[in-house]
Formats: C-alpha cells, structure tokens, sequence
C-alpha cells in the first residue's frame, strides 16, 4: 500500500458468506432446525451478494501535525472527539479509508424489498451485505497492519464517525459524531470515488463503511 502516493484504491473479491453464518446472525444455531424455505431464502442471499457486489475500498494516510485532549490536526483538516487521546494516545499517522459493496447491492435491495413473493428476501441479502462489509474490513485491516510493519509502525485502533466509544476518564461512552464524515469525505474530494455523502452525512451506496486507524511507532 501507498507505494507511489498517500492515496490507495482497492478492488476487493467478493467475500465468501455462508449461508449458516447468516442465518445465526437471525438466531437459527442449529443446521437440522432450519427449514428447508429458510435455508433457500439463506442461500439466495450469499449468491445475489456474489452477483452484485463490486468491492472497493479508498485508502488515504497523512501524519497527524497535532494531537489535543479532544481533536486530531492534519494538514487541510481536523476531527475532533473527546475520546481521541484515550484511542490514540502514541499514534503519529491516521489511515482514513471508505470501502464499499457497490450500487449493485443497493438496486437490488430496492428491487425485492417490493416482492411480495421474497418477504426474506431484502432482510437476508441486507445482512448479508453487512458481514460481507466487515469481511472486506478485516482485509483491509490486514493490509494496513503490513504497511505499518514495513514502515517500522503499527496500528494503534480504529474509530468511524457515528460510533460510540468507552472513555475510562469520562467514565462514559462518547459519540464521534456523525457529521465528521464531511471532513473525512472532504479528504477525497480531488479523487474520482464512487461513494458520496447524503446532506444527513449517510453514505450513498448505503452498503458502504468509513473510519480511521491510527499508526503508531514501534518501540525498538
């Protein structure tokens, strides 16, 4: 990664969901339990995920120029929360990425969500779509971790815009607020991405995540 610039762009494979594994997530722990319409509905859902995802993930790092009680300085912008320096205590570099399944997903969401024929049809692919996310992420995450390991770094945590997080000095959690994907967006705004920002700050396609890892120094 960041090989010949601070900007990377990543097609990923469609990732492999089972459909055992979805339906786990909707409560069915045992496979002989499972009715056979359930199971089909299940597995419907892994290939139209297969059929009209198109991974893709943006990756961006910079060098924090200044780090308070409660917000990050990079060089054109800022985000600020009040858990920053908890989160990223030693960090001296931010990985800001957007992955995405692509609009494929979202047009057939909307598709069968109006079938009156498919009533599990929208809500399986739905959350399918979402451990395909996380699977995509966990990919990525690996990928950052080996450009930290080659530039003598690692990576310290991961926040998103929109998530609460454990403060120990507050003794509470604390919301980074949803509205700071405009500044996270604002990042990439020179760079042809296929993913853009609702005025409410959601992302559009919707089966989309965004964040940030910190990359700190490895102690010799």
């Amino acid at each position: 990664m960041f090989i010949d610039s601070n900007f990377e762009k990543i097609k990923f494979l469609s990732p492999k969901v089972s459909a055992f594994k979805l339906l786990r997530t909707h409560g069915y722990k045992k496979k002989y339990n499972i009715k056979k319409k359930i199971l089909d509905s299940a597995e419907k859902a892994v290939q139209r995920l297969s059929n009209y995802s198109s991974p893709v993930g943006y990756f961006y790092i910079e060098e924090i120029k200044k780090k308070s009680l409660n917000s990050i300085q990079l060089d054109n912008t800022s985000f600020k929360c009040e858990v920053f320096n908890e989160i990223f205590p030693d960090s001296n570099f931010l990985v800001i990425f957007i992955i995405s399944l692509g609009k494929g997903i979202d047009r057939k969401l909307k598709t069968i969500s109006k079938d009156i024929n498919e009533p599990l049809g929208a809500l399986f692919l739905e959350n399918a779509s979402w451990l395909a996310l996380e699977l995509i992420l966990r990919d990525a995450r690996s990928r950052i971790i080996n450009f930290a390991k080659s530039k003598n770094m690692q990576v310290e945590n991961r926040m998103a815009p929109g998530y609460s997080y454990p403060s120990k000095i507050l003794k509470k959690r604390i919301m980074w607020e949803l509205r700071e994907q405009e500044n996270l967006f604002n990042l990439f705004k020179n760079r042809n991405i296929c993913i853009s920002l609702t005025e409410s700050f959601t992302m559009v396609p919707r089966m989309s995540r965004s964040g940030v890892f910190g990359l700190k120094k490895s102690k010799i």
